[in-house]
């Protein structure tokens, strides 16, 4: 949910694989799964929602309420100010199956209304839909579209180097697409994304503040080859490449990666899944103000059944970005950005409807050729009671760390409280 990204979090590049893992085919009619999708160990209690058959199409209607206290809502220094603010997101997801294929998608609305600040109101939205069509048992092609509307938080992302007097809203469509094709215990996938971003124009006591800098058009190409060494079980090698070309020039780059990894499938008795990789990655850019990035690369998610009734969830990624920091003055400058996160929880079913967890994302900022590096740290603990298979009761408390290095910047804390119920179908 958007209340819960993570702070600093910007917009990276469009991923070909990411999201939904697909890498080698599978000969049942499953749809491929997000690798990030935890294990779900309190089945049969926490049942799959049965959803509203509509011809060949089943929909999962569900809407989260909810009211989230946070003690420093503008994420300053000094002069912290607290407030409330009532969330309500319904959504709809929905499926569709056929012999050789499987859709699904989701859609939802949120909006947020704050008590005492309604400068930090907000209605956020999106819309994705994965087709996936399997034409014989080795080949596997999938289709992605994925619309959002947000806001940018407080102290995250480009809104730490200045107060807007409103949260920053931005528009993203991405488009994506896969082949993938298995030979035996080698399969190869190729696959292409293409992400248009747009921001609004907010303003500073009065006076508007463009962010062109971050309009334009993100595009990548990637290739993996994989080699099956166990069931479920694979390693890879993958090359990408991406382009960047935003309205101011300055800002543009291209650059590539090369990694290898292993990919572990979801299927029967799998314990664990999810993928991970390691390698290097370079980004050349256009404008003179910005320092190449030549360095050493990581990402995945990895989602662990430790025990019946308890589950790990590990994440991290590395990569290359732009900022309008200014290191030497210069009209349009900026400077490249190497961002680095590494994250993980805990969820222990004390009993099978009361789930207790706990984690932590550590963020890292380095400011290339301007002598400043952002680091976050966010702890987090949550608490959910399943009264029963279709309303949760919910309870998350994230703390927010923020320290910089950064001429004229300051470090910042923030608690935020989330009280929640859930209902779904």
């Amino acid at each position: 949910m958007a209340y819960a990204q993570t702070p600093g979090e910007r917009l990276g590049a469009p991923q070909p694989f990411e999201q939904w893992a697909p890498t080698s085919p599978r000969t049942s009619d499953a749809p491929a799964r997000r690798t990030q999708e935890p294990v779900d160990p309190w089945r049969p209690y926490y049942t799959a929602p049965t959803g509203i058959a509509a011809g060949p199409v089943t929909l999962y209607p569900s809407i989260t309420a909810g009211a989230v206290y946070d003690d420093n809502v503008f994420a300053t220094n000094a002069n912290r100010r607290s407030d409330w603010f009532g969330l309500v997101r319904p959504e709809l997801g929905w499926r569709s199956a056929g012999v050789n294929s499987t859709m699904v998608g989701q859609a939802f609305v949120e909006g947020r209304e704050y008590s005492r600040f309604n400068s930090e109101s907000q209605v956020n939205a999106g819309v994705a839909n994965v087709l996936t069509v399997m034409p014989n048992p080795d080949t596997q092609i999938i289709g992605r579209i994925r619309y959002l509307h947000s806001h940018e938080e407080r102290g995250g992302g480009e809104s730490v180097l200045t107060a807007f007097a409103r949260p920053v809203a931005y528009d993203t469509l991405e488009v994506a697409g896969a082949v993938n094709r298995r030979f035996d215990r080698v399969w190869v996938s190729l696959g292409g994304a293409n992400s248009w971003q747009r921001y609004e124009t907010p303003t500073v006591a009065g006076v508007p503040v463009s962010q062109s800098y971050r309009d334009g058009t993100v595009s990548v190409a990637s290739g993996r080859l994989g080699y099956v060494v166990a069931p479920l079980t694979s390693v890879f090698v993958e090359a990408a490449a991406n382009w960047r070309n935003f309205e101011v020039d300055n800002f543009d780059s291209t650059g590539y990666r090369i990694v290898g990894g292993v990919l572990l499938e979801p299927g029967p008795g799998a314990r664990l899944k999810g993928e991970a990789y390691v390698g290097y990655m370079r980004q050349d850019y256009t404008g003179a103000t910005f320092n190449t990035i030549s360095t050493f690369t990581y990402g995945g998610a990895l989602a662990w059944l430790v025990a019946p009734r308890l589950t790990a969830v590990v994440e991290g990624r590395r990569q290359a970005l732009e900022s309008a920091l200014n290191p030497t003055g210069a009209l349009n400058g900026g400077t490249s950005v190497v961002e680095s996160l590494v994250g993980g929880r805990l969820d222990y079913a004390v009993l099978p409807n009361f789930i207790v967890g706990a984690g932590a994302t550590y963020l890292v900022d380095e400011f290339k050729g301007a002598g400043r590096t952002d680091r976050t740290l966010s702890p987090l603990v949550s608490v959910k009671y399943l009264l029963n298979p279709f309303v949760t009761l919910g309870f998350d408390y994230r703390h927010v760390a923020f320290d910089t290095n950064g001429l004229g910047a300051a470090n910042y804390g923030r608690n935020v409280y989330l009280f929640s119920i859930n209902a779904r179908i």
